[in-house]
């Protein structure tokens, strides 16, 4: 694996969850129902997208994007992850209180091979688009959850995601267009797989 397949969390208590009806939602491609990602994140998307079209003639569409905090308290959390892992200690390697997707930040692939499912895990790592991420998801700005092969998080400054502007650091680092510049850690939901 390349030495830029590196995990750099989006965590919630870094940034806060992203209300839904904010401006800097933004829906992107997806495969069934419209999901929504941080603009800055669309962006980066939309440029990964155009060069894995080309590289490997796939039309890179999401299963998750944005989504909403789910449980209405921790007892609530606690409750699923012993009913559905048999304890809170194994849950919480499936399930996170807060995820990074509330950040709109965050991304689950749904094309290519990949898909939120992690019984199928080893054999989506196995997949051309995973093998072109792994090696160039890091020049967009994009940055693995290596436990899902599926996910990808979009970290950027918390100013950054406070106002959808990057500074020109930034927008260099992610390949984003001038536009979108100007001149100056959680587990994640597998929540597609609801047999473990």
């Amino acid at each position: 694996m390349g030495s830029n397949y590196q995990e750099k969390r989006v965590k919630v208590a870094n940034y806060g969850t992203m209300k839904s009806s904010s401006d800097l939602l933004v829906p992107v491609p997806s495969v069934s129902s419209q999901c929504r990602l941080h603009k800055l994140a669309a962006a980066a998307m939309e440029q990964m997208a155009a060069a894995i079209a080309r590289d490997l003639g796939i039309e890179l569409k999401i299963s998750s994007g944005w989504r909403p905090h789910r449980w209405k308290s921790r007892e609530d959390y606690e409750q699923t992850l012993i009913r559905k892992y048999g304890s809170v200690k194994e849950g919480r390697k499936w399930l996170a209180y807060a995820s990074p997707h509330e950040t709109g930040l965050a991304m689950d692939i749904g094309v290519g091979g990949l898909a939120p499912n992690r019984k199928t895990a080893a054999a989506q790592r196995k997949t051309k688009l995973h093998d072109w991420l792994v090696d160039n998801a890091h020049e967009f700005g994009w940055h693995p959850y290596k436990q899902e092969p599926w996910h990808w998080e979009f970290p950027v400054s918390r100013s950054s995601w406070e106002s959808g502007e990057v500074g020109a650091d930034e927008a260099l680092a992610f390949g984003l267009d001038d536009e979108y510049g100007d001149d100056e850690d959680d587990v994640v939901e597998d929540e597609f797989d609801d047999e473990g």
